[in-house]
């Protein structure tokens, strides 16, 4: 009976470590899924960690701006968006109170990083490792050192009840991931 017992815990103990990552993956499909999409203007570099490999390292502006933020010892805020016509996001205000309803869609939350901003929510963007030099690649020509363009990056958002979950980093319009597969097609 008793090694009944132990069996039927460890059951659920495996049960339930199994079901914390497929839940944290559920909400983030959901919002990627269901949320409205906006774009951030976005900067970019693509640091090396030993640990997590490589990624895109995105700065977003819009969240080291200067807000009034009293410090409370919580330092939990949402940030309230609006949208240009293209869909790009400014942040408007910064509660400490739940959006009222007709804004729902468009605020995300996020920590007070120092005493008058926030912490990006929205700083890593990961890629397949084959392709992540040749992006950098891309992204370094069209925005620095000679032949530059000044291209626009921005970086695309799902937003769904505060919750924001990052689709996809563009670059003049076109997907990173879709310009780096398409260069190395061409070889170049």
């Amino acid at each position: 009976m008793k090694k009944r017992i132990l069996m039927w815990f460890v059951g659920a103990g495996i049960a339930a470590q199994l079901a914390v990552p497929v839940w944290m993956i559920a909400r983030e499909e959901w919002c990627l899924r269901n949320g409205a999409r906006v774009y951030f203007n976005a900067a970019a570099f693509d640091p090396h960690d030993a640990f997590r490999g490589k990624y895109v390292d995105i700065r977003l502006a819009e969240f080291s701006r200067s807000f009034d933020l009293p410090y409370d010892g919580r330092g939990v805020y949402h940030a309230i968006l609006k949208t240009n016509e293209s869909g790009v996001a400014r942040i408007a205000r910064v509660t400490q109170e739940l959006p009222d309803p007709e804004d729902r869609e468009l605020y995300v939350t996020a920590r007070q990083r120092h005493y008058q901003s926030l912490e990006n929510p929205f700083n890593r963007f990961y890629m397949p490792e084959k392709l992540a030099p040749v992006a950098e690649e891309i992204y370094n020509e069209s925005t620095r050192g000679r032949g530059a363009t000044n291209s626009v990056v921005l970086l695309a958002v799902r937003l769904h009840n505060g919750r924001g979950v990052v689709e996809d980093l563009l670059v003049d319009g076109t997907p990173m991931a879709q310009a780096a597969r398409e260069r190395l097609k061409a070889g170049k």
